[in-house]
């Protein structure tokens, strides 16, 4: 972790701490209190994590017609729905900064390179790297919404959306020849993107 990162979540710990789930750094967004389909934490789509499950062998995965998509790193994005929200708080007492969701909309998977490719196989891929459950879609809804403690003379902001893993690796049609580096962004969690100044 840069030193940057580290002076950020030292700065974080407190306030987020408050919402009574930990702060949410590297490959860990948490749930918030009581609506555990919304997590809060921090994009960094600059933070690569390594595959967690190493993919067999393309031969032994592969059965003709098929697809298998070979995820090498992954890492943390979120996609806006809606504007991004913020509050200054100019007190010298914490205060709390509340959103809520102006607009919702939906996520779907997404890649990088032309043509269509099998979404079932992105999800599969993405999954055994990440170790954690990808939808096709996720819709982001009107009704959720984040109650932030904001230090004194701080400022936060808070964007509405999905949480994406971001996994790049390489697809391949079984049987044919030529291999597709691809980057494909796969919905997680609907939830906040949160950062104080």
């Amino acid at each position: 972790m840069s030193m940057k990162r580290t002076l950020l979540a030292a700065a974080l710990i407190a306030p987020l701490a408050m919402l009574g789930a930990t702060p949410a750094f590297a490959d860990d967004p948490q749930p918030l209190p009581d609506n555990p389909n919304v997590v809060v934490g921090y994009e960094n789509e600059t933070e690569i994590f390594r595959a967690k499950a190493t993919p067999p062998p393309m031969t032994m995965a592969c059965r003709p017609g098929g697809a298998t998509y070979r995820v090498s790193t992954y890492s943390n994005s979120h996609k806006a729905v809606g504007p991004t929200q913020s509050n200054h708080n100019g007190t010298s007492r914490t205060a709390t900064s509340t959103y809520s969701a102006t607009v919702s909309g939906t996520v779907s998977i997404s890649w990088n390179v032309s043509g269509s490719l099998k979404v079932d196989r992105l999800i599969a891929g993405a999954e055994a790297a990440t170790s954690v459950n990808l939808s096709a879609s996720l819709t982001a809804s009107l009704g959720n919404s984040i109650a932030v403690p904001t230090p004194p003379h701080k400022t936060t902001t808070a964007t509405y959306g999905v949480w994406r893993k971001k996994t790049k690796g390489i697809y391949q049609v079984c049987g044919q020849s030529g291999q597709r580096r691809v980057t494909a962004w796969a919905p997680w969690h609907v939830g906040w993107y949160v950062k104080q100044r």
